[in-house]
């Protein structure tokens, strides 16, 4: 039987006897490694072309009526993607595209956007989430996309923020309401002062009720600014938001830099094989002395 001294010392000799074939025969190498990269640009073309479509997505941020941000599952990266890849946000969206849902399956992922340090698909700090559909027509790629970034938009607006939205969109109501009851109640009190002839009493009491009318109207307008920066901010910041619409662009269904990679480490290997395998043949083939 061979001691293990033996063999490792054969190991040895095999190694370096190998690694001399392939600095030796490197040019067999180099060939491996170009074929193999032509024949991954060739198959990567061979995959044909598909037209690619991206909406990007503001996730809704919500606060308490103190001002503080309130997280919640609604406005979470990871919350979307599970989102946009659901069956029925699929199927929503396939009615919307005019495509079959088959042809979604599997073609639509999610990316977060973000300034932050972290750019992973959780990350709570991301302030964008581009949403991607793949398919075989510019159209269907576009229409899908929007779809489904309506979608979002839609499902993760919580029922605490359209509360809010409705709420000061009836005060605005309100306050719009008695402004314009005071406009004319500020207009009749000059009227009144311009037209009519009043004792001095009169006139004084008609002079009160109208300074109090325009430091009602001025409250009012005060209310107005302020509900009015709440009712933006809740349909801006609280409420998600869809920047821009979706247009398609023409790219490979495979990724040709992928595919070059792999078909020419794929090269490299079998080339060096080949190269060890021309060396031991021609040393098997050389004369012994």
């Amino acid at each position: 039987m061979t001691s293990a001294p033996e063999l490792a010392a054969e190991r040895e000799i095999d190694l370096s006897r190998w690694r001399e074939a392939v600095r030796t025969r490197w040019w067999i190498v180099v060939a491996g490694i170009v074929a193999g990269a032509v024949v991954g640009a060739l198959y990567s073309l061979a995959g044909g072309s598909v037209w690619e479509a991206s909406v990007l997505v503001a996730p809704g941020q919500p606060f308490s009526p103190n001002g503080s941000p309130v997280l919640t599952y609604q406005s979470s990266p990871r919350a979307i993607d599970v989102l946009v890849t659901s069956e029925n946000a699929l199927r929503r969206a396939a009615v919307r595209a005019h495509v079959p849902v088959t042809k979604l399956r599997g073609h639509v992922s999610t990316q977060s956007v973000s300034t932050g340090a972290g750019t992973s698909s959780s990350s709570r700090g991301a302030n964008l989430i581009r949403i991607t559909v793949r398919a075989g027509k510019p159209k269907h790629a576009e229409d899908a996309a929007n779809a489904l970034g309506a979608i979002v938009i839609a499902d993760t607006t919580s029922t605490y923020v359209q509360k809010s939205i409705a709420t000061y969109q009836r005060k605005l109501a309100s306050y719009n309401a008695q402004l314009g009851s005071l406009a004319r109640l500020i207009e009749s009190y000059n009227q009144t002062l311009a037209t009519q002839r009043l004792d001095f009493l009169t006139k004084l009491i008609v002079v009160n009720q109208l300074d109090a009318a325009i430091a009602r109207q001025g409250n009012l307008n005060d209310k107005v600014a302020a509900t009015d920066q709440q009712l933006t901010l809740a349909q801006n910041i609280e409420k998600a938001q869809l920047i821009g619409r979706a247009s398609a662009v023409k790219t490979t269904a495979r990724s040709r830099r992928n595919s070059i990679l792999v078909a020419a480490l794929i090269g490299l290997i079998v080339s060096a094989i080949v190269a060890i395998a021309v060396d031991t043949r021609a040393r098997q083939g050389a004369p012994r002395r």
